[in-house]
């Protein structure tokens, strides 16, 4: 097989795997386009292409995380650039361990230091603390203790799952029922019907990047939620809905006066306990268009 032949098999693999170091589908393809320049130069360890290629994907993924921090400046909320499909993924590549692909741990990856974040990831995908190692360049000692703190980090961000185990939280069904019943109580104005769904230590974040019209600050509890909602759902006489996957869960791709909003939820105690909006342009390169008109809408 030809050396293009030999990359271009692991594309979807080292795509998916930057995605989850970097929270940015744009920025994962970038990543790996980096990637195969290397690799097409002739640089990639012919014997073993797939560890030099993971290797290297992590390396520059690490890379344009630190570029990322360097910066700042960003408006309101910064979500992840959610991966939008019309249905769920059968690439293998986009359904293993769909916890570091979920919008929760993403968000709350960004607490880790850069080491941190590709061990996490890495032992998610099944890699030993040796083969961690060898990757990042360190002890297999080093890689376990990186894996020990972010795993504190994270804990005390809240389990990325909601409860630490899937459970029923983590079952798609209720995800769906319980995002079906969000969007009709938005559409309608029931703010009763709002609050009932929404866990009492609820977080809404819109992530409008100083694009589009949004909350500047994430919405705790579920009063202020369920007002907020209903107030902007109010504001547009007509709507468009298409239930979608987002990021390996149900979502939908709303569309209010001709801005998208990509939502999706993280469950607990089978209430919503997140609410995820990415109404940023700049971060609807995977979403799926256009949006058919919400029939049951005014």
């Amino acid at each position: 097989m030809t050396r293009e032949g030999v990359f271009e098999g692991q594309r979807g693999r080292l795509t998916a795997l930057a995605y989850r170091m970097v929270g940015s589908w744009t920025d994962a393809e970038d990543v790996v386009q980096d990637v195969a320049v290397e690799w097409w130069a002739g640089a990639g360890d012919v014997a073993n292409p797939g560890g030099w290629l993971t290797k290297t994907t992590v390396r520059r993924a690490i890379d344009a995380l630190r570029r990322r921090q360097r910066e700042s400046g960003y408006v309101g909320p910064w979500l992840p650039e959610p991966v939008v499909v019309d249905r769920q993924p059968a690439a293998a590549d986009l359904v293993e361990a769909r916890e570091t692909l979920s919008t929760a741990f993403l968000l709350i990856a960004e607490a880790l230091t850069p080491p941190q974040r590709a061990v996490v990831v890495l032992r998610s995908l099944g890699y030993r603390h040796d083969e961690i190692a060898g990757f990042l360049d360190i002890t297999p000692a080093a890689a376990r203790q990186h894996h020990t703190r972010a795993t504190r980090t994270l804990d005390r961000q809240g389990p990325p799952t909601g409860t630490g185990t899937a459970g029923r939280d983590g079952d798609d069904a209720v995800t769906r029922s319980l995002l079906g019943a969000f969007l009709s109580a938005a559409r309608d104005g029931d703010l009763e019907a709002l609050v009932a769904l929404l866990h009492d230590d609820v977080v809404a974040y819109n992530d409008g990047g100083g694009r589009t019209r949004a909350a500047l600050n994430p919405l705790f509890g579920p009063a202020k939620v369920a007002r907020f909602v209903v107030g902007v759902s109010g504001t547009y006489a007509r709507r468009a809905v298409r239930l979608v996957t987002v990021n390996g869960t149900p979502g939908a791709i709303v569309t209010l006066g001709g801005t998208a909003h990509v939502i999706s939820l993280q469950v607990r105690d089978g209430r919503i306990y997140r609410i995820f909006d990415v109404s940023n342009p700049d971060k609807h390169g995977t979403v799926p268009g256009p949006v058919a008109p919400d029939p049951a809408a005014g």
